[in-house]
């Protein structure tokens, strides 16, 4: 390219940029927060009301008492930027963390967006304060032509009409914070263009009802609940889910409800993550975990993190392709074994051991290891002591009982296994053994090694000593 066709940015001081077109210069702000946007009205004439055709509103404020003068700023801005033009808004990100007396000013705000044809309605609204007022979100927002929207807050009070909600939304990313029964009940009943929905939230020990989804679109599906519960709690909600087109769901939950997947042939992918590890306990775990394994059976890709399951949970995995399988402290390996005869066309997987200061063993081996190094800061000039019997005891624990008959996925399918946040336990040394040995057609083992309880030195040559079913496999530690 020529020097000719450069912009002059000296010389004779020419202002290219200003020449450019109105719609462009706007395209142009509207990638910057609007208060910023709004700056450019003073750089000259041109500039004065560009901004105000900015089809992007994006707008955040954190109130605190040591800046009042701002906060009232902030207000007067948005009344100016929201009320100053009647073109049509592309996109209204509000980012609010405000008082009660700012609640009846924001709902108008809302009405005015909708008003003016918002497409990407982006709400996060936290009202401070030990009690909370809350407002009742517009019916009109429900009826609006919206695309895509997102709702965090713990003022707002859902209450959609009958039917006909959210006519042309494909995305929706909302938070909830304790629904009562009615709101779970009703809100997520329909949406007929649906594509992608997020759920976050919390729920409270006495909630009881269900969720119902019935989205014919949806094709991606995350829901991400905590919950004060514990598992002498019945946690009697429910989630019901009918959408055939779904290609990819995350349930992240620390306890386990009961869900429902119907019409789930068209899965691709799912992440489930039950991060409690006292939800094992609750009497109907198992039948809740065999209905929700059964239904995602077709996966091709599946991360799981649980602390424990059943083997008769688990069914057979026969178009899986790619595992990634979080253990915790608990050290259930079983449900490792018990996965891998389940999946004869494995062919990479994905082990690691996260630390859980919930699980019992966790727990016993941290008093363990705390006694034996304050007692034993030279332990080996030392005889051996109850403590050093005690924390080695753990490391030597079998955890791991290898399987006689090595799975299909291991004889003929597994290429690439990575293990990571291993110590060097005695459970974790034989399961690297395990996988090393029975590998036959294993290409590359990586080990991403965590904590370790014995030195990386032991660990690695320990492992060059394991004998390898493929000679092609090479190990690599980082």
């Amino acid at each position: 390219m020529g020097s000719h066709s450069k912009l002059k940015v000296g010389g004779d001081g020419e202002d290219k940029i200003s020449q450019l077109p109105d719609a462009v210069l706007s395209h142009m702000l509207s990638f910057l927060p609007t208060k910023h946007a709004v700056r450019t009205s003073i750089l000259s004439t041109r500039w004065k009301n560009i901004w105000a055709s900015v089809p992007t509103l994006d707008l955040e404020h954190y109130y605190c008492d040591e800046r009042r003068s701002l906060h009232a700023g902030f207000v007067s801005s948005i009344d100016r930027v929201l009320y100053c033009e009647s073109s049509d808004i592309q996109r209204f990100r509000l980012h609010y963390y405000c008082l009660s007396e700012d609640l009846s000013r924001i709902d108008g705000w809302i009405r005015t967006a909708i008003r003016r044809n918002v497409v990407e309605l982006d709400l996060c609204v936290w009202v401070r304060g030990d009690k909370v007022e809350k407002i009742e979100l517009p019916t009109t927002i429900f009826l609006c032509k919206t695309l895509k929207l997102n709702l965090e807050s713990n003022c707002f009070i859902y209450a959609p009409p009958e039917s006909g909600c959210f006519p042309n939304l494909k995305v929706l990313h909302i938070g909830v914070d304790c629904p009562d029964k009615e709101f779970m009940e009703k809100l997520f009943t329909f949406f007929p263009l649906l594509e992608d929905l997020s759920i976050d939230g919390r729920l409270s020990s006495d909630i009881s009802g269900t969720f119902k989804l019935f989205v014919p679109e949806l094709k991606r599906l995350r829901i991400d609940i905590d919950s004060d519960l514990t598992f002498e709690d019945p946690y009697e909600y429910y989630f019901s889910i009918n959408a055939p087109k779904l290609e990819f769901v995350n349930l992240k939950m620390d306890f386990l409800p009961s869900i429902v997947l119907d019409n789930a042939k068209s899965l691709v992918k799912a992440v489930l993550s039950f991060s409690h590890h006292d939800a094992i306990e609750h009497e109907h775990y198992d039948d809740r975990a065999t209905t929700l394994l059964a239904a995602i059976s077709n996966v091709q890709h599946l991360s799981l993190s649980v602390h424990s399951l059943d083997a008769s949970c688990i069914p057979a995995f026969d178009n899986l392709i790619h595992l990634k399988l979080v253990l915790h402290d608990c050290h259930h390996w079983e449900v490792l074994a018990e996965l891998l005869h389940r999946t004869p066309n494995l062919e990479r997987l994905v082990l690691e051991h996260n630390g859980d200061v919930d699980c019992d063993s966790e727990r016993e081996f941290d008093s363990h290891e705390e006694r034996y190094f304050a007692n034993n800061p030279n332990s080996e000039n030392e005889e051996t002591s109850e403590d050093e019997e005690n924390y080695k005891g753990y490391l030597e624990h079998p955890w791991w009982e290898c399987e006689k008959t090595a799975p299909v996925c291991l004889l003929s399918h597994l290429k690439i296994i990575v293990l990571r946040g291993f110590g060097g336990s005695n459970g974790e040394k034989e399961v690297a053994k395990y996988l090393l040995k029975n590998g036959k057609v294993l290409k590359k083992m990586t080990i991403y090694t965590g904590d370790f309880f014995y030195s990386k030195e032991k660990f690695h040559n320990a492992c060059a000593l394991f004998r390898k079913g493929s000679k092609t496999c090479r190990v690599k530690f980082i």
